[in-house]
């Protein structure tokens, strides 16, 4: 049965609501995405009504000259955000133009129709009822220019590669036979976009083989733009849609934003992990005077790789770089005896070239001005505290703070469930010159108030020059410990000495908290594996696997935890982003879910807790569909 709705002005004369629901729901290939409700009652709930589309729904042999396509509805309507939700598939070059005309939508085309192709139009969440702001169902219109409706589909779920969070309006992009070049410079022949899940249906599709795409396409030009930022996802293989569009398709049925089971309950044939590719034009970005004796220079990709860096009356030996894991970073503590006010840096490194585009040596003359360090307020000793407290200009300070001699800013941290594996964390303000830690003392207090000295490892950051961790080397539960470094023991590039420090702290017992071990099986590279909260926006705990092996997590207290588990593929620590060019996918994330699928793991007071977790299995695993950590 293929019903037809007339055209508009006989529709406003003769058609009854109920006639138009119907007809709408007997279409062959699909439902048009409306729904109805009952009227009445004091105040507007219910959303606005379609009543007619030009062209009709499915409607084939629509001229290629088309100017317009209209949607009339039985109240006025209002558009929310309209270039995130609108999209035309095949997208052309210039994008339609959308408004409101009386009850309806006027979408206004700006090109020419393909021959022989069959269109979709989204509108998304963009549909109002104008007074309440009820919305419109998620709706689409088809159409063809030729004489029948292609009417496969494909479904699929949008996840951020590094947080497994669903990505909200990614565009989503199907080629044919692409080359390296199609994604920057070529339409594809059919787009969406993703809803607030991440979810997503191309429809309306050909039976033939796609590559699949995803960007978070910033412009809305269906192109791929690295060099903005842009994320960017694909699949390994070529896909070919095997469902057919029917009314009852779950895939395209009239959901509500707010109908959370039944978002839920849509099938997703797909998933695609974006990633944001590591910018491969190099050059100098920012530099700055950190301090007196230390710049910072940044680059625009990793990777930076320093020829010469020349100071005048400075010699390149007493030149210390510093640089973080990505090399896009780097830190140049002055070590000379002298340093001039004004730094003139002669750096040479190598760049893109932009005709080219290939690495080339490049030398900037880099002019550093002064440091002029920001001016701590100095407390005033029985001074009180609140409003109008604290000294005035004609003030003077007790002699004991101005006279005290100046010390380096050496700051220390204890973390009680890391003790074991950190100890104490001292961080330098300013490069430490040879630090020599062998006059510290570590002592432990025993239960009859003795001190017992305790031997202790000395360990620097391989990456920070200026972050130290002292481990004991013994280590007792319930125990207080105190660590003493006398003053004057250290010295940094200014020639400032420290103070003297003292860091007590305590041990924790750990039958007074609750424990998670997980078993590791099938490991089939080296892993991160992360404790994290219920919300997964924090690490609470954190260990490396490269075999099978059991993890134990000590000194959790009563909560809510995740765990998240990383593939480290090369084995270096980090989570590393992917390449399309090279066609390598991001480092696989996923999250550990329970039997019942649930990702909670609940851990009660003083709860020891194990769990066995098949990395291999975890790894291939699909990431599903779940409800949004925020909904707009």
């Amino acid at each position: 049965m293929n019903m037809r709705i007339p055209p508009v002005k006989k529709v406003f004369i003769f058609l009854t609501s109920a006639l138009a629901l119907l007809s709408f729901c007997l279409l062959p290939h699909g439902c048009a995405n409306t729904t109805a409700g009952p009227s009445g009652g004091p105040k507007d709930t219910l959303p606005p009504r379609l009543l007619v589309t030009i062209p009709d729904v499915n409607q084939t042999g629509v001229s290629t000259s088309l100017k317009r396509v209209e949607l009339q509805f039985n109240e006025y309507v209002k558009l929310e955000k309209p270039n995130d939700n609108i999209l035309l598939s095949p997208p052309h070059e210039k994008n339609p133009t959308v408004r409101t005309k009386g009850k309806g939508i006027v979408v206004d085309l700006q090109e020419a129709l393909y021959p022989n192709t069959t269109y979709s139009l989204y509108f998304g969440n963009a549909i109002q009822d104008n007074n309440e702001g009820n919305p419109f169902p998620v709706f689409a219109l088809s159409f063809s220019t030729g004489e029948r409706l292609d009417s496969l589909m494909i479904s699929g779920l949008v996840s951020d590669a590094s947080t497994l969070l669903p990505v909200q309006n990614a565009t989503v992009l199907l080629h044919i036979n692409p080359t390296d070049s199609t994604l920057t410079s070529t339409l594809p022949v059919a787009a969406t976009r993703t809803d607030t899940y991440g979810y997503f249906v191309l429809r309306n599709l050909k039976d033939t083989l796609y590559s699949l795409y995803t960007i978070t396409d910033q412009n809305n030009n269906y192109l791929y733009n690295r060099e903005s930022g842009e994320l960017i996802g694909f699949l390994d293989s070529l896909v070919k849609p095997e469902k057919t569009m029917f009314t009852y398709a779950p895939e395209i049925q009239p959901y509500y934003a707010k109908d959370t089971a039944g978002l839920l309950r849509r099938p997703v044939e797909k998933n695609v992990f974006v990633f944001k590719e590591t910018p491969y034009r190099q050059r100098l970005s920012q530099h700055e005077r950190m301090q007196h004796r230390a710049l910072s220079l940044s680059f625009t990709a990793p990777g930076a790789q320093i020829l010469k860096t020349y100071i005048s009356q400075i010699d390149s030996a007493h030149i210390v770089t510093q640089h973080n894991y990505r090399r896009d970073s780097l830190v140049l503590w002055l070590t000379a005896p002298a340093v001039p006010d004004t730094v003139l840096l002669h750096l040479t490194y190598m760049a893109t070239d932009d005709s080219l585009e290939t690495l080339a040596p490049r030398t900037d003359t880099l002019r550093f001005s002064p440091f002029q360090k920001e001016e701590k307020d100095t407390p005033v000793l029985g001074a009180r505290e609140g409003p109008g407290s604290g000294r005035t200009d004609n003030q003077q300070g007790p002699p004991s703070v101005r006279e005290k001699k100046e010390a380096m800013e050496l700051t220390s941290k204890v973390v009680q469930e890391l003790i074991r594996e950190k100890g104490v964390s001292l961080r330098f303000e300013s490069l430490p010159l040879n630090p020599d830690f062998s006059k510290a003392t570590l002592t432990r207090i025993t239960p009859s108030e003795d001190t017992v000295a305790v031997p202790y490892t000395v360990l620097r950051d391989s990456l920070d020059l200026c972050l130290y961790n002292l481990i004991p080397n013994t280590y007792v539960e319930g125990t207080r410990y105190i660590l003493t470094l006398p003053e004057g023991l250290l010295t940094d590039i200014n020639g400032l000495q420290n103070d003297s420090i003292t860091v007590p702290f305590k041990t924790l017992l750990s039958e007074d908290y609750g424990a998670l071990h997980l078993q590791l099986q099938n490991v089939p590279c080296p892993l991160i594996v992360d404790v994290m909260n219920e919300r997964r926006d924090q690490i609470i705990r954190t260990s490396r696997a490269f075999t099978d092996t059991t993890l134990t997590f000590p000194y959790l207290r009563e909560g809510k935890f995740t765990i998240r588990v990383t593939e480290d593929r090369n084995g270096n620590g980090f989570w590393d982003t992917g390449n399309l060019k090279e066609k390598r996918q991001a480092e696989r994330v996923r999250m550990f879910r329970l039997p019942s699928g649930s990702s909670i793991i609940e851990l009660k007071d003083k709860m020891e807790l194990s769990q066995t977790i098949d990395i291999e299995q975890l790894l291939n695993q699909n990431v599903t569909l779940s409800v949004p950590a925020r909904q707009r």
